[in-house]
């Protein structure tokens, strides 16, 4: 009995510590010597840091300075879109390149992508109207679609158990360009060329980062990649799953574009508007049934990755929605802490305003360091991150006009906490394939998942806030200009809020100075009620998040080992002695 005893206990015990060692501690799961990353592998993933730099600084710049764009070569109503191309492109091209990465080699793919960003930025810096800025940005998000593809590329290169450290670096890195808006409002302001210093600065980067990554990167050749197998290129091209390459591509173009068009270019009940999401839908459909039960070889999808729910199709919907979160303080604090807060025309207060979203970004780096990869319990930290962020943000619905150092710090911690749930996704992803070989398209669709989610986010806030603005800016305006004396058109007081500047208000006929300040005080209260319904909507978005999350499972302790997935091409001969 004794001896059953004894048997029953130590069960239990080595079940403990399994448990512990595949999801809970941060200590090691082999005894084996950590092994020593070469200079040769480090240089590689400088230059892949580099290009990440490189690739925020076509994302940040350019969003920051759109005005001054506009206003220099408009102005012409479709100027958003020199961001919008940025955001279409790099949705739909991280994922299909990381894909035929995966199966032709990756060198290529980012060289292109840093030629192609370093062509945009020439055609920016040079650009004469707001198309040709429009062809820039198409430039970049073609590519940084294949420069995001960094995440993966940094983490097959080193061991397994250095995966979360490596990220750590990558996002800690990102300090230079966190500073992208302020860089962005000196160079308008204290340069001779203004706004297109910031293409030429660019330019410079991605002919840097070019040149870096041809010195230092040299992963995997074709011929490597397929030594086993033997199989040619154009064998491979044939064996490509075309359709759902297709499929795929039109889905995410023709959403994001619907999307992007409603409520903006189109009503939202525009055949403009409904038949590409429509027509998406549809895509997505096909898409789906086609990858499923297709004979496929190398499909753009492959389904054995949504088929595990815990390790990948729950993180894609965490990234989704956090996107989205993500993507209510990109679009709605420049708005707000312009109407709000900001009283001065100070090009660089402007432009710290504008930075306020990356400051936070620079305390997640520090985080991303120094303490996620090192704590292990990745599902914990994902699951805190993600109910902090949507707590805070619904907190941002009680901010009014006096609450300026609330919002400020809100926005920065919401920040801070809305980053290092990517890099724990990206490490979580490739730690949990089966096949090492599919890491390009599974952390690719990690990307997508939160450019779509900001997409789509962008368009449902935009919406909330302007038709909740328009309901209320009409009895608001009337209430509080009632005592001031005007004798003027409501009418034609209404229509100057739309600028809302003292220049416009003096046009009306019968206005006085308590009859404009009355407006401006109008207008900013609207909006701190039409803002307040947003960031409510948003705590919704959150709390399907927080679930996704709940479902996850950290990495097992196991995974992260001394194996890694490739190894540089010059070093293989060191790797097999």
């Amino acid at each position: 009995m004794s001896a059953l005893n004894e048997e029953k206990t130590n069960i239990q015990e080595v079940d403990a510590v399994e448990k512990t060692l595949d999801h809970g501690s941060s200590t090691d799961s082999t005894d084996e010597p950590r092994p020593k990353i070469s200079f040769k592998t480090k240089m590689a993933i400088l230059s892949l840091i580099m290009m990440y730099e490189s690739y925020l600084f076509t994302l940040i710049m350019p969003a920051a300075i759109l005005a001054y764009i506009n206003a220099d070569l408009g102005p012409d109503p479709r100027y958003p879109w020199i961001t919008v191309c940025w955001n279409l492109g790099a949705a739909i091209i991280v994922t299909v390149g990381g894909r035929l990465a995966d199966i032709f080699g990756r060198r290529w793919f980012l060289l292109t992508g840093a030629i192609s960003a370093a062509i945009g930025a020439l055609v920016g810096a040079t650009g004469q109207s707001i198309p040709q800025m429009i062809a820039a940005g198409v430039l970049f998000g073609f590519g940084g679609g294949f420069q995001e593809m960094c995440f993966a590329c940094a983490q097959e290169l080193v061991p397994n158990r250095y995966r979360f450290a490596t990220l750590g670096v990558m996002i800690f890195a990102n300090h230079v360009s966190s500073f992208g808006p302020l860089i962005g409002y000196a160079f308008v302001k204290y340069t001779g060329i203004g706004w297109r210093a910031c293409y030429w600065f660019c330019f410079a980067m991605e002919g840097a980062t070019a040149v870096m990554l041809w010195v230092f990167y040299r992963p995997p050749t074709f011929e490597t990649k397929h030594e086993d197998d033997g199989k040619g290129k154009w064998e491979l091209v044939k064996e490509l799953d075309h359709v759902g390459l297709w499929l795929f591509t039109a889905g995410c173009l023709l959403l994001l574009l619907g999307l992007n068009w409603g409520g903006v270019s189109y009503p939202w009940s525009s055949a403009h508007v409904i038949a590409p999401i429509v027509i998406a839908f549809v895509c997505f459909v096909a898409l789906a049934f086609w990858e499923v039960y297709a004979n496929l070889k190398y499909p753009i999808l492959p389904p054995r990755l949504f088929k595990k729910w815990r390790d990948f199709t729950a993180l894609l919907i965490v990234c989704f929605v956090a996107g989205m979160l993500y993507y209510s303080m990109n679009v709605l604090w420049p708005r707000q802490s312009t109407l709000l807060f900001l009283n001065s025309n100070d090009t660089i207060i402007r432009g710290v305003y504008a930075n306020m979203v990356s400051f936070g970004t620079i305390v997640a780096g520090w985080y991303c360091l120094t303490v996620m990869p090192w704590i292990g319990h990745e599902r914990w930290q994902l699951v805190g991150f993600i109910t902090a962020q949507t707590a805070l943000i619904g907190s941002m619905a009680s901010i009014g006009i006096n609450d300026k150092a609330q919002a400020i710090a809100t926005v920065i911690i919401v920040s801070a906490c809305n980053l290092p749930p990517s890099p724990l996704s990206f490490g979580m992803v490739s730690l949990g394939l089966d096949d090492q070989n599919d890491i390009g398209v599974a952390v690719g669709l990690i990307s997508t998942f939160r450019l779509i989610g900001g997409a789509v986010a962008t368009s449902i806030y935009v919406s909330i806030y302007t038709s909740r603005y328009a309901s209320k800016i009409g009895p608001t305006l009337q209430r509080m200009t009632a005592d001031t004396g005007f004798s003027g058109s409501l009418t034609s007081l209404l229509k100057a809020t739309a600028l809302n500047t003292p220049a416009a208000y003096a046009k009306v006929p019968g206005i006085n100075p308590e009859t404009i300040q009355a407006a401006m005080l109008a207008v900013k209260t609207s909006y701190v009620g039409a803002f307040k319904v947003v960031y409510l909507v948003a705590i919704a978005f959150g709390v399907c998040a927080i679930a996704s999350a709940l479902s996850t499972r950290s990495v097992k302790k196991s995974n992260k080992s001394n194996a890694q997935a490739v190894h540089l091409e010059t070093e293989k001969e060191t790797s097999r002695v």
